[in-house]
């Protein structure tokens, strides 16, 4: 993919046409930003960023009704707004906002690096112009550098320093020594950022495969502790890199063993926004190998969701405890599906991580975990293993209620678990018998 190919992808989605039709003598409009550098790169884009030298928001709100597409502001104060069309695979945005300056060239000065300070005009024949690159991004991609707009614009905005090492992985550059400075100079300021906008950017460099570099470049500019709490002691450092790269190496060992291929979709599901089930995966490993030790809370401060936190942390709560249980358990399905329900929180992640916990080899490992992620999902209806009886039978036939209906059921998932009650008929009698031994303990 190149320039010529952005031109025909912004006409298959009609962008061009219909915002050509927009524009006047007066009202001009530029595409700035990462899908020219995606483009020079070969690579396609599905996120398309517009700069006018005016408020853009009737431009924007005219593109998304004749796209069918849904408008909403992003920053009303500055007046940037996003369109969003179609779904899925075939979902893209286009964002709009007015000049950073008073001209083009002061918009681009103010951006962050030059690889993303280049801009094409939106003429009024339906045609982008010509590259406009007044700071040297097409050259920088070229020579594989990540350069700042300038030193300002990190401290302007520090997350850029994250946004940079981003780059840097996906982008395959390496860091011009100007703009390491910089970056050193506006990592402690990191902290006035707003942890959503971190969470995010942490999330895309445990994303990549090896996550280590990422980690790495943290640990250069001096950010893990303010951003872990982890203190930078070399032999942890070294402990939480090498299982991180122990779950990468486990994760695409399940997947090659899966059979069923379900662990492929389930890796890629999404735990909350940007964050998968894989991400997450390696978090917990991350964590667990440097030892932070209240995850739960590191993770709150960087305003992840509840359902991350708690997946996190029962991941972490597993130790050789469980697996030595796994290898006591009975071969049956349903003995299996109800023990890994009772891993925690999130059991197909837990049964995964399990592997991690095993010293044995992932054949082996993957021989004993698969079968039992495979019981799991067959024996479950709507989220859960269905119990042989109900509480409502209990308090029927026992004569109880409250806590100890629970106390009996928990009872009986014991003996399931064990594999010493079958079915239904094999419930009943345990639980009848239980309330006999209970009786004559009262008498």
């Amino acid at each position: 993919m190149g320039l010529q190919d952005l031109q025909r992808i912004l006409e298959q989605h009609r962008i061009l046409p219909v915002l050509s039709e927009q524009l006047t003598s007066d009202n001009h409009c530029y595409l700035v930003g990462g899908a020219i550098r995606d483009a020079l790169q070969n690579r396609s884009s599905c996120d398309y960023d517009f700069a006018t030298p005016d408020d853009p928001t009737d431009l924007a709100r005219s593109l998304a009704s004749a796209l069918k597409g849904a408008w909403f502001m992003l920053d009303e104060s500055r007046r940037q707004s996003r369109v969003v069309v179609g779904q899925g695979p075939e979902r893209f945005t286009c964002d709009f906002a007015p000049f950073r300056a008073t001209d083009l060239d002061g918009d681009l000065q103010l951006r962050d690096f030059t690889i993303n300070a280049m801009a094409m005009p939106v003429r009024r024949s339906g045609r982008l112009g010509t590259l406009y690159d007044p700071l040297g991004g097409e050259k920088d991609l070229n020579g594989g550098l990540l350069r700042c707009c300038s030193g300002q614009v990190l401290l302007d905005d520090p997350l850029r320093v994250l946004k940079g090492l981003r780059h840097c992985l996906y982008l395959h550059l390496e860091i011009e020594p100007g703009t390491l400075k910089a970056m050193y100079q506006a990592a402690p300021c990191l902290v006035k950022v707003a942890p959503e906008r971190i969470r995010g950017e942490l999330a895309a460099l445990f994303a990549f495969k090896p996550a280590r570099r990422g980690l790495q470049r943290l640990q250069e500019l001096e950010l893990l502790e303010p951003l872990f709490g982890v203190a930078g002691a070399s032999v942890t450092l070294s402990s939480g890199l090498n299982l991180l790269d122990r779950s990468e190496s486990w994760q695409d060992y399940l997947l090659q063993a899966d059979d069923s291929k379900g662990l492929a979709d389930f890796f890629s599901q999404d735990l909350e926004q940007d964050i998968s089930n894989a991400v997450a995966f390696k978090l917990a490993a991350w964590m667990g190998g440097v030892g932070i030790e209240a995850p739960a809370t590191v993770l709150e401060k960087l305003r992840c969701s509840r359902n991350l936190q708690r997946a996190v942390t029962c991941l972490l709560s597993l130790d050789q405890g469980q697996v030595n249980q796994l290898l006591q358990l009975p071969d049956l399905s349903r003995s299996r599906a109800l023990w890994a329900e009772d891993l925690g929180s999130h059991p197909e992640l837990a049964i995964c991580f399990l592997g991690l916990l095993m010293e044995v080899s992932f054949a082996e490992s993957a021989n004993l975990l698969l079968p039992v992620l495979r019981d799991l999902q067959q024996c479950r209806v709507q989220g859960r293993v269905p119990g042989l009886v109900t509480g409502r039978w209990l308090e029927k036939e026992l004569q109880i209620k409250g806590q100890e209906v629970g106390n009996y059921l928990a009872a009986l998932r014991k003996e399931e678990i064990a594999g010493r009650v079958l079915n239904s008929r094999q419930a009943e009698q345990f639980l009848l018998q239980l309330r006999n031994v209970e009786g004559q303990k009262n008498d």
